[in-house]
């Protein structure tokens, strides 16, 4: 009987012709097939984002297992990041709905992947950075405490160094306040926009004062 890991050719073939050969974690160049003669062989790992069994990431108890194997569950990771995605202890860093994002991105059409681009709003584009400094934060914090069960003056050095570096960026952006920068270039447009008017007022002041010595 045909599990949730059964894929078929053209289920793989599928995926190797939707994400371009690459792999779906954003931004990594590597490929996921590689071919040997006239063959195309898959070298990457194939992950569900719903998972393909009770003790796997993201698992839904409502989906079949023809629905687990299908194309619209499945992604392909290189080595590295399937570790990284696929690991239960990592769920909610990558949840569900995080992978079918990144899922839509790289099987989207180019011409419909730059109209989404110039659809981005401020808002938005704060939330994916926030989300991705999220991720990361978590993943730092939880390399420390690996690191701490080894080298405990390691890791409190890499803790003092954090805190070092955000107090120094709170700072900083202490300093680049939004709106007091808002309101100098507001500022220096209205002088600019004066500009004419100053010269005609000092030119006018000028006369004013040889009239006064003429007299």
């Amino acid at each position: 009987m045909a599990g949730p890991r059964s894929y078929d050719r053209n289920t793989v073939s599928s995926l190797g012709y939707v994400s371009g050969g690459r792999c779906y974690y954003p931004g990594c160049p590597e490929p996921v097939f590689r071919k040997d003669g006239e063959t195309w062989y898959l070298i990457g790992e194939i992950a569900h984002i719903k998972a393909a069994n009770l003790n796997g990431p993201r698992y839904d108890p409502h989906m079949s297992d023809d629905e687990r194997r299908a194309v619209a569950n499945l992604v392909i990771f290189c080595d590295p990041h399937h570790d990284r995605v696929d690991k239960k202890a990592n769920e909610k860093i990558f949840p569900v709905e995080t992978l079918v994002r990144w899922k839509a991105q790289i099987e989207a059409d180019p011409h419909e992947a730059v109209r989404r681009l110039r659809e981005v709003s401020p808002e938005g584009l704060r939330k994916i950075v926030s989300e991705g400094l999220e991720q990361h934060d978590t993943l730092l914090v939880r390399a420390i405490d690996r690191l701490e069960e080894s080298d405990r003056q390691a890791a409190n050095l890499m803790r003092d160094l954090i805190d070092e570096l955000t107090e120094a960026y709170s700072l900083q952006r202490r300093r680049l306040n939004p709106d007091l920068v808002e309101e100098l270039s507001s500022a220096s447009r209205r002088l600019y926009a004066m500009s004419g008017m100053i010269e005609t007022f000092d030119n006018a002041v000028r006369r004013a004062e040889r009239l006064q010595w003429d007299q």
